[in-house]
């Protein structure tokens, strides 16, 4: 059993290849989807079942004439019926596990080394309803696998998901690691994905007698000093309030009571997953300060509004600092 689910789960994956545009020829991930139908007693029976009364001399003709011609594509089959069909009639020349391809249809899905209309087509009017039938006949060859959807189609609400076809670490480091992913735009074309991963972090905007308590700093990245709230680097696993209490107290010499969220942070999207969570420290007492080794630092005592003005100068640009303090602004406001 284990062994026909892994043969339709080889050919579910050649399918979504050949949807996402992930292989480098389509000539590949099409022969690799024949073959897994040769080799699969449940899918051919499949595949004969819903095909059984269908043409096929006749339609392989009006496609193998048509489309050399250019004209093919306008009349590519829209049901799943005519997908399979169509799939069967021209593509699938099985005899003992050996397949054929016509060659002559590599020129219109390819130009200059690129995926054309022609094969957004194919892959979107054949391959699809080909791989969803299987699909929907065994489930249960589908568990634990996220299958590629088709792009909306007009009248259809937008998918704006992109969706990961291979993770590929670049750079394993102390803080970050880097990754160029291969990944498939909501439209199903291939593209790439350079990613920042980071624990994330947390901060702390602590407010006593009317001051904010920042922490003035050397950043090497900018070259320059810079006006911070108390913040560090989330361990593995650690809860964020935790790190927020303890950075506060270790960068500051303060210890707060109880600490309350303010917002979660962003700071850059389009590059990292990192999250910055920002807390507001109420119940303020001294205790002392313990910095890391290699951090130096300056606690300074600013009034808030000066601080919020600091901002509007652009003498404040930390984004996690900028953020906490418009956004306790507006909330007392």
């Amino acid at each position: 059993m284990e062994e026909k689910m892994e043969k339709i789960r080889r050919f579910l994956d050649a399918c979504d290849g050949l949807v996402t545009g992930t292989y480098r020829e389509a000539e590949v991930g099409i022969s690799q989807v024949l073959r897994c139908l040769a080799e699969s007693a449940e899918l051919k029976g499949l595949f004969a079942a819903v095909t059984e009364e269908f043409d096929y001399a006749n339609t392989r003709s009006f496609y193998l004439k048509d489309l050399p011609a250019g004209r093919g594509a306008a009349y590519l089959p829209s049901s799943r019926v005519d997908a399979l069909a169509f799939v069967f009639c021209l593509f699938a020349e099985i005899d003992a596990g050996v397949v054929k391809f016509p060659e002559f249809l590599l020129r219109y899905f390819y130009v200059d080394g690129s995926y054309t209309a022609s094969y957004a087509l194919f892959a979107d009017r054949i391959v699809r309803p080909f791989r969803d039938i299987v699909r929907d006949a065994y489930p249960a060859a589908c568990v634990g696998y996220s299958y590629a959807e088709r792009p909306a189609r007009k009248g259809e609400a937008t998918r704006l998901r992109e969706e990961t076809s291979k993770r590929n670490v670049v750079f394993e480091g102390k803080i970050i690691t880097v990754r160029c992913d291969d990944a498939v735009l909501p439209d199903g074309r291939p593209c790439k994905r350079e990613i920042v991963e980071h624990s994330g972090g947390a901060s702390v905007l602590c407010i006593v007698d009317g001051k904010v308590v920042l922490v003035r700093q050397f950043r090497y990245a900018y070259g320059e000093e810079l006006y911070e709230i108390p913040a560090g680097k989330l361990e593995k696993g650690e809860d964020p309030s935790a790190a927020a209490m303890r950075e506060l107290e270790e960068e500051t010499g303060l210890i707060a009571g109880s600490l309350s969220l303010l917002t979660v942070l962003y700071p850059s999207p389009g590059y990292t997953n990192e999250k910055i969570y920002i807390y507001e420290a109420k119940g303020v007492r001294k205790g002392e300060t313990h910095p890391d080794s290699d951090e130096f630092l300056k606690v300074e005592y600013i009034p808030f509004t000066e601080a919020c003005n600091m901002v509007a100068r652009g003498e404040i640009r930390d984004a996690k600092t900028v953020a906490a303090l418009l956004y306790y602004r507006a909330k007392i406001q």
